[in-house]
């Protein structure tokens, strides 16, 4: 990728990730592909979730933190979604720690939607 494309991609966000709005450098950027390259195009999994493979395209690359690009993988962006939020779910599930911090009042749940920034900026 040369470093023309690599600084229009992380101008997309202004700096940021585009899934959890962290600021970013340069330097820290990954570049994330929307819909993954790496994806099963059966019919069997086009049905399942209706995503394709993705493209090397401009329009499909993202800027993205390390940690969000590690956890979004080759999921599509509604999976990352449920995954993020099955995260959070078995978090309070299978952990003693995270149910006494919310029972004393120190993290709370907050059951909404799940907005990427990218879409926030959409939205501005």
């Amino acid at each position: 990728m040369t470093r023309r494309l690599r600084e229009r991609v992380y101008a997309k966000c202004g700096g940021h990730c585009a899934y959890c709005g962290r600021e970013i450098t340069m330097k820290e950027m990954q570049v994330d592909h929307l819909a993954p390259l790496y994806r099963n195009d059966t019919a069997e999994a086009l049905a399942k979730d209706g995503i394709r493979k993705g493209t090397d395209d401009f329009s499909n690359l993202m800027p993205s933190c390390r940690a969000c690009n590690f956890r979004k993988g080759t999921l599509s962006l509604e999976g990352f979604r449920q995954e993020i939020r099955s995260q959070c779910d078995r978090a309070i599930e299978r952990s003693f720690q995270v149910r006494m911090s919310l029972a004393y009042g120190l993290l709370e749940h907050h059951d909404h939607e799940i907005k990427f920034y990218f879409e926030k900026l959409e939205e501005l």
